[in-house]
Parts: structure tokens; sequence; C-alpha cells
């Protein structure tokens, strides 16, 4: 099954966000086989996601001669605005904004 960048970022981000509770997160649930998706996709995204202040607590693996980023996880975490990236992505936000804008282009409403 072929993913998009933006469902593999949820789908990271939730299970970093549900996995709050527990002393320590196991991420390999959400590794590049448990995605079903290439390693050198995998990498581009988690580099995204931190270069977007989504997630912290991992660090890059240098490889001689690989062209992707690889990360090992030391204490990965999701950030308030990884919190924030889930909240805006939930299908009721996506009808909210929808509605909104529809508001806005018939007047009097």
């Amino acid at each position: 099954m072929k993913y998009d960048t933006y469902d593999i970022i949820l789908a990271i981000l939730k299970y970093l966000e549900e996995s709050m509770d527990e002393p320590r997160i196991d991420f390999s649930k959400v590794n590049h086989e448990a995605l079903g998706i290439s390693e050198p996709r995998y990498g581009r995204v988690i580099e995204i996601m931190i270069n977007e202040d989504m997630i912290t607590g991992l660090t890059e693996v240098k490889m001689m001669g690989q062209t992707y980023p690889s990360y090992k996880a030391i204490s990965p975490n999701i950030t308030m605005y990884g919190l924030e990236y889930i909240q805006e992505n939930k299908p009721s936000a996506k009808v909210y904004a929808i509605l909104k804008e529809i508001k806005e282009w018939i007047p009097g409403m």
C-alpha cells in the first residue's frame, strides 16, 4: 500500500501522542517496516518532522555511502507543534474549516 507523506507523518505523531503514558516509547512500532515504506523515504520523512519541530529525541546516524538520512531513537517525543498538527488534521477540524470558508463566500450567513 502506498502512503501519502502526510499520512505517514500523522501515523507517527498519533503513535507518539498515544504513547505518552508509557515509561519508554518503542519507536520500532513506527519504523519503516511497520509503516510499509522504504528506508530512504522513512529517513526523509523523519528529517522533515525534526526540521519542522514536530518530534524530538532522535539523533542522526551517518552511514558511509548512504545518500539518505538515518535516525536512531534515543528518547522520542512529540512536541507541542506535533500535537497541534494532529488537532488540525482531525476530520472535524477539516469540516469546520470548510464550513467557515463557505460562510465567508455567502453574504449574510
